[in-house]
């Protein structure tokens, strides 16, 4: 066994290092700890081996990836988690369910896409979830769960509760920059996380020669003045002693490490790879390199004495688990949220009482749902200081605009989180945190910079629920500030709804009063489902009457804010106001236009919609997006399918240019929808 150790950069983590090395000492395992072990590999060899079997007989339907060869890392990591501790896994997720003590026919049925599955046939084999088992879930996407088991430590170091996060990932995930984001963070909050990289030198087909900038990944870990250790993958007292150490270091406060595990690949990237990139003599070691056999030598011949009950197991699990029932086809959208009525209903709107901002009544809606729950969390870019809120030196902390001024010595460091500017990381780790416990509140200051973390918003938070059949919530917020108009030109300034609200499982919310402001935003926190909350730049300095009281507005419903006869005037966000001024000039026209504010994009409310258009028979669309592919082409294409009998003239659509943002003012204000488009949009059809 060759093990090579990177110390901390800071000689008192070092130190501390030295002393978890000291007190989880493992030299000479009892000879029951390497049993234990090998009936664990045994059992993820042999599951493996009949998933191979059963795949090649072509009734296994997708793709499937397995585990030979880093049986060793599954089993030596996970002999020292918990059913509390948690785990993230990859496209190669099996060993590490079954390590994890995920039940066999439940998996089984998975791999088949039956609704007794563990993910009710919903995930498949790349995507394989037990959070009962503290499973977070296999991810198809490559470094897909590093970020979310970074935020699943977050949630243990918050509460307090003892638990350890460990992310596994292969060698090709070692050069995603969510890595890297995550090691950072995990190390500048002391997180309690082990980051194992299974090495087995292939990313698919890629060489971890030529795609990696290093030989050991492990050696990255200085540059974040964290432990980082390599050690042979196929041998299980090697994994299972600096597994020891580093699962001691996660559990004693003294930060996260880097434990790259080298295994042999011995069969090809997935089942039926013909390996065909992949040298003769490199495949013939990596089969001499066999973890069980080595142990099975190792320990003699009489090792594993209960082989036979594992195989009996595996037997049990691959006759019982394809006869489970095909889901339901009525059920396609069953778990793409959480359901109403697992949700407490929202708390009525007492009588408002005084006038603040837009801007203000987030901050009110902020600060109450902190203190009415501490499981509320709120992290983002520059939010811990002060300015803002009409203060000197706006925009200079407390978020950019200042909405989370005084949220520190509030509720202090652990609830008011100052992340680096490293989207994805952060992004990714309130998605874990939602999954293992917070409530996070993520400011991602603008829409622009959401492209950034699109992979954790689109494939992880907003697939969860549904991709792992309903098992667990993902509460989570992401506050964003949209629209032009600032002069802040293409990359400060978009607004992004088609994007989001084209996310299945994402619910979006566009507020245009303070008063809903507030309301929303408190729901959206109490929301089992991930929301993006999306502040119109524009509105931050509109005043309007608002309660002092915590109160919420139900998410998923559009509001009649001015009754009319003749056209619906049907706006998104701060477009209301554009409709509304639209609507004061039409009176003097002699046309009564009902001004519908949509404020939910997802879900959409289409009953209020719609039933305002079949009254008054015409209907203009407005919102601040490029008009193709936009979300007024989507809410036209509602109220056409539910009101066509009704309209009298074609709906009509005001948006904003096709073209990004432009700086000019001239320009930024062509490029804008106005109080006179729609005016010319409803004068048309008259």
């Amino acid at each position: 066994m060759e093990t090579a150790t990177h110390p901390p950069a800071a000689p008192a983590a070092a130190q501390a290092g030295a002393a978890a090395q000291a007190a989880a000492d493992t030299s000479g395992l009892d000879r029951e700890v390497l049993l234990a072990g090998l009936e664990m590999m045994v059992r993820i060899r042999s599951f493996e081996d009949r998933v191979q079997r059963e795949f090649a007989r072509g009734e296994m339907p997708g793709f499937v990836h397995t585990y030979h060869g880093a049986e060793a890392v599954a089993a030596g990591v996970c002999a020292h988690l918990s059913e509390d501790d948690l785990i993230t896994s990859t496209h190669r997720g099996h060993g590490h369910c079954i390590a994890k003590g995920c039940d066999l026919e439940a998996m089984v049925a998975e791999l088949y896409g039956r609704e007794t599955g563990l993910c009710a046939g919903r995930g498949g084999s790349m995507h394989i979830a037990d959070f009962s088992r503290g499973m977070l879930g296999a991810n198809a996407i490559v470094g897909g769960g590093i970020a979310l088991a970074t935020g699943a430590a977050l949630a243990a170091d918050t509460l307090g509760d003892g638990r350890v996060a460990v992310a596994f990932f292969g060698d090709g995930a070692a050069n995603q920059g969510v890595l890297h984001e995550s090691l950072n963070l995990a190390a500048i909050w002391r997180l309690p996380v082990v980051y194992v990289c299974e090495n087995n030198g292939w990313a698919e087909s890629t060489p971890a020669g030529y795609a990696t900038s290093v030989v050991d990944v492990s050696s990255r870990a200085v540059a974040y003045g964290i432990v980082g250790v390599t050690v042979a993958g196929d041998d299980f007292e090697a994994v299972y002693t600096a597994a020891c150490d580093a699962v001691y270091r996660a559990r004693a406060g003294e930060g996260p490490t880097l434990l790259e595990a080298k295994v042999a690949r011995i069969r090809g990237h997935y089942i039926g790879d013909p390996q065909q990139y992949r040298p003769r003599a490199e495949r013939q070691e990596a089969r001499r390199r066999d973890p069980v056999a080595r142990l099975v030598e190792q320990l003699g011949t009489e090792a594993a004495p209960g082989r036979d009950a594992v195989a009996s197991e595996i037997d049990a699990a691959f006759e019982r688990g394809p006869r489970g029932a095909w889901p339901d086809p009525g059920t396609v959208e069953r778990d793409v949220y959480a359901p109403a009525a697992s949700q407490r209903a929202p708390v009525a709107a007492p009588p408002a009482d005084r006038e603040i901002t837009f801007l203000e009544a987030v901050h009110e809606a902020l600060r109450a749902a902190m203190a009415a729950d501490d499981s509320v969390v709120v992290l983002g870019e520059d939010i811990s200081g002060g300015g803002g809120l009409g203060g000197p030196h706006e925009g200079a902390m407390g978020g950019t605009f200042g909405a989370t001024r005084g949220l520190l010595e509030a509720f202090g460091p652990q609830r008011v989180r100052d992340t680096p500017i490293s989207e994805a990381g952060f992004v990714g780790a309130a998605t874990g945190a939602a999954l293992a416990g917070l409530r996070p509140v993520v400011d991602l200051m603008w829409a622009s910079f959401a492209p950034l973390c699109f992979d954790q918003i689109f494939n992880q938070a907003a697939k969860m629920r549904y991709m792992f059949g309903g098992q667990t919530a993902v509460p989570l917020v992401l506050r964003m500030a949209v629209g032009a108009g600032l002069r802040a030109a293409g990359q400060h300034s978009d607004t992004l709804y088609t994007a989001f609200a084209g996310m299945p499982g994402l619910k979006v919310v566009a507020p245009s009063t303070p008063a809903d402001a507030k309301g929303l935003l408190l729901r959206a926190i109490a929301d089992d489902n991930p929301v993006v909350f999306l502040e119109h730049m524009g509105l931050y300095r509109t005043t309007g009457p608002v309660a002092a009281a915590p109160y919420e507005v139900a998410l998923g419903a559009a509001a009649c804010v001015r009754p009319g006869d003749d056209v619906s005037l049907v706006a998104v966000g701060e477009c209301t106001l554009r409709a509304l001024d639209a609507a004061e000039q039409l009176a003097g026209e002699g046309v009564s236009a009902e001004v519908i504010d949509v404020r939910s994009i997802a879900p959409l409310d289409a009953e209020t919609i719609c039933a305002s258009v079949a009254r008054t028979g015409r209907a203009v669309v407005v919102e601040e997006s490029p008009r193709r592919c936009g979300l007024a082409a989507e809410i036209a294409a509602v109220i056409s399918e539910n009101t066509f009998a009704a309209l009298s003239h074609p709906v009509a659509r005001v948006t904003a240019a096709n073209s990004p943002v432009p700086f000019s003012p001239p320009l930024e204000d062509a490029w804008l929808p106005t109080a006179a488009d729609i005016l010319s949009a409803v004068r048309a059809m008259a």
